[in-house]
């Protein structure tokens, strides 16, 4: 055999059967298969549950590749649901960053889905609102009891682009909140190294303020609320109050959009008591 030729074997990872067997120029494998593999054979797709040996370098070696596949089942397009009726439509990208940098770590449908507004683009909230709403009214799915367990359609928001129409300045937020804020760094997304340039994270308590800031003035931002497994009677009143003075000084509004809730500055505290997010960690 060629030693540009791999001879490659398939291996059902459910009945250990050989399901195939081939060989391949080198050039036509990847360098590894530690990433998510998969690939068409005998007319459907398989996932590389295991590659022996795992990288190019071995099994150009050995002349010898041994794949263990799992088939995927394809599943009717009316049984794929959506956990959440509505997503941002952008991401910001992710740059390298030094090893064991800080970060708030989100998943991507996390993305702007809680997030402050200036209250001179409401006509732009409630346009994209009308649509999430639509999600519920015509795409959710309900249990015996009415509980939604998904949504067949999902409503991607393009707007508002800029959600802050003034520059909200990261000092003054910063000075608003209660003096235990701990600085956790920027934004990163689950599954992906590095952290978003430009972006920044705070925690007070249960209560993550996030967003993207050209040097002091912010450009978004954003809320994660993490419920509290121990409820107290009310959020902190630092925060609440801080909050509010923030949202009041810079006129803004707390958009939930998977709630389809908008929240003035004078209803932010009862917000978060009725999220989960109250007392301290």
């Amino acid at each position: 055999m060629s030693k540009n030729l791999v001879r490659v074997v398939f291996i059902d990872a459910d009945t250990g059967a050989r399901i195939g067997r081939t060989e391949l120029p080198l050039g036509q494998l990847p360098e590894s298969f530690q990433p998510a593999t998969t690939l068409e054979l005998a007319d459907a797709t398989w996932a590389v549950e295991r590659a022996e040996p795992p990288t190019a370098a071995q099994f150009a070696a050995t002349g010898t590749l041994t794949l263990t596949l799992r088939r995927i089942e394809s599943v009717p397009a009316d049984d794929i649901l959506y956990s959440l009726p509505t997503l941002c439509a952008t991401l910001p990208a992710v740059a390298a960053a030094p090893a064991g940098a800080d970060r708030l770590e989100l998943h991507e449908d996390d993305w702007r889905q809680v997030e402050l507004v200036s209250a001179d683009l409401g006509d732009e909230v409630h346009a994209e609102l009308r649509t999430v709403r639509r999600s519920f009214e015509e795409h959710a799915r309900r249990d015996g009891q009415g509980r939604i367990h998904g949504f067949q359609g999902i409503h991607v928001r393009t707007r508002p682009v800029r959600p802050l129409s003034r520059p909200v300045s990261r000092n003054r937020l910063l000075n608003l909140l209660p003096p235990d804020v701990r600085d956790l760094g920027g934004i990163g997304f689950r599954g992906q190294r590095g952290i978003v340039p430009s972006s920044f994270a705070v925690a007070v308590g249960r209560v993550r303020l996030y967003g993207l800031a050209d040097g002091d003035s912010v450009a978004v931002l954003a809320v994660k609320a993490e419920p509290d497994p121990a409820p107290q009677p009310a959020p902190q009143p630092g925060l609440v109050s801080g909050l509010e003075r923030a949202m009041q000084e810079a006129d803004l509004l707390l958009v939930d959009w998977c709630r389809v809730a908008v929240v003035g500055p004078g209803s932010v505290g009862d917000y978060l008591a009725a999220v989960g997010a109250t007392g301290r960690e």
